[in-house]
């Protein structure tokens, strides 16, 4: 399980540039134009970022995927837990900006 875990980070960090902008995109998308939030339109757009960023890197980088079958990790699964991950950090980084801004309005008065 560590080294799944492992694996799984060292890819994820391959594609973190990508995400944070798939993820600061989705967010100034659902802020500015809709304003209200709906959870399966945001699961859908990261899935396309996600999908957006993995395809990249693929192209300009498909040598580096050597590394992870030959760590015994398929490469299904390292996109499923990769996103699973994505979709984690989006959302702890989602309740912490709408904790943040509660907590805000809240002291504000």
């Amino acid at each position: 399980m560590k080294r799944t875990t492992t694996l799984t980070f060292q890819y994820y960090r391959l594609l973190l540039y990508h995400n944070i902008f798939f993820t600061v995109m989705c967010a100034l998308f659902f802020l500015l134009g809709l304003k209200t939030i709906n959870l399966p339109v945001i699961i859908i757009s990261k899935f396309v970022g996600f999908i957006g960023a993995a395809a990249y890197h693929y192209y300009m980088q498909g040598n580096s995927y050597f590394y992870f079958r030959n760590a015994g990790l398929s490469i299904r699964r390292l996109y499923m837990y990769a996103f699973v991950t994505d979709l984690a950090v989006s959302f702890t980084l989602s309740l912490s900006y709408i904790l943040f801004t509660h907590a805000a309005a809240y002291f504000k008065g």
